[in-house]
């Protein structure tokens, strides 16, 4: 019984199915409230906007599995997205363009990782402070619709419209990075660095980590998340301004803390990012065919993290008392197979004697 308790806990870890328990249950109150959500069309919008969360959660994630958080977010999805909006003009060949940004965008999350790791700066402080210079350069160059027309590549809008069995095209890129990610995190000697800087830094580098080059490559990876996210949410709405990124700020913060995240550093699911982030679009796109304004789906979304936290609590706290509970029986048993023992052995000392 302990050997399947110790198994279970490190496979599927209590604060890791918080976000599945949440999704299975959010899923099954849609469908009986607002089943429209479940439509062709609701699904394909559902996971468009997932996948874009979901690339951007990813990056935060790289970001909080070090220990840090990234204010930044937003202005990084902005800044990829205004590049290819303002040189996407008819004519104009879309990948070195799609390049361009997303190499901005890694420029800037570096940016962040030299202030941080390299200069000591608070992450809140810097990244607070990028998302303002960033934004404010944007908007002083390009303007607020980022070129005269706002619109962004044909090429590129059909490219992020397109669905596959109602699945969007960014939620498809959304899985694959996921998949690759998780590859990395959990099968090279890099990625299981990665949670071990987070968790000790100090020790990590005593143990020979190579901590600037592991936090170099997370801070890097974490850009190019977040250029990947801009670029693909350019061709969703497909005439965005400077306040597109501004959704992604809280909701990656809470996606990552709901799928088990500890904002103290140390390892995390990227599977359960990817459903976190689902479970917000959904409940999100439930919210608003219902009726709801933009205010009170924040306010949801805050409840949400507020609940999926207390469920991973009681959760740990319910495991704890399984293991208690296994110990103090194994505990009993074998006080009883030691009584049982002393009584047999008890008359044959008795006859030795006599």
């Amino acid at each position: 019984m302990t050997s399947l308790v110790t198994d279970l806990k490190y496979r599927f870890p209590a604060r890791y199915l918080a976000c599945w328990g949440a999704l299975v249950l959010l899923a099954v109150i849609v469908a009986i409230v607002v089943p429209v959500t479940f439509n062709p069309n609701g699904i394909k919008v559902v996971t468009s906007l997932a996948g874009v969360l979901a690339l951007a959660s990813m990056g935060q994630m790289l970001i909080v599995m070090l220990g840090a958080i990234d204010l930044s977010v937003p202005a990084i999805i902005m800044a990829s997205a205004g590049i290819v909006v303002h040189f996407g003009t008819p004519g104009a060949s879309l990948p070195p363009i799609v390049l361009l940004a997303l190499a901005v965008a890694v420029v800037i999350s570096l940016g962040n990782w030299v202030f941080i790791t390299r200069l000591g700066l608070n992450s809140i402080i810097t990244t607070l402070a990028t998302l303002g210079i960033v934004t404010g350069a944007m908007a002083w160059w390009t303007g607020v619709s980022f070129s005269l027309t706002g619109r962004a590549p044909e090429a590129l809008q059909t490219l992020a419209n397109r669905s596959v069995l109602n699945l969007s095209a960014s939620f498809l890129v959304a899985l694959v990075v996921a998949g690759l990610l998780a590859l990395v995190l959990s099968r090279t000697r890099g990625g299981r660095q990665l949670a071990a800087i987070g968790t000790n830094r100090r020790a990590a580098r005593f143990q020979g980590v190579r901590v600037v080059r592991i936090e170099f490559t997370a801070f890097a990876a974490a850009g190019l998340l977040y250029g990947i996210a801009g670029v693909l949410v350019a061709g969703i709405v497909g005439s965005p301004d400077t306040s597109i990124g501004a959704p992604y700020q809280l909701a990656t913060i809470t996606a990552v803390a709901i799928a088990g995240t500890a904002f103290s550093g140390g390892p995390a699911s990227v599977a359960s990012v990817v459903g976190a982030c689902v479970f917000l679009q959904l409940l999100d796109q439930a919210l608003t065919i219902h009726g709801l304004a933009a205010g009170p789906r924040v306010v949801a979304q805050g409840v949400a993290l507020v609940v999926a936290i207390s469920a991973i609590t009681l959760g740990q706290y319910a495991l704890s008392g399984l293991r208690w509970s296994t110990r103090s029986f194994r505990q009993v048993a074998g006080s009883d197979q030691l009584e049982g023992l002393e009584s047999s052995t008890q008359p044959a000392k008795m006859k030795e004697t006599r």
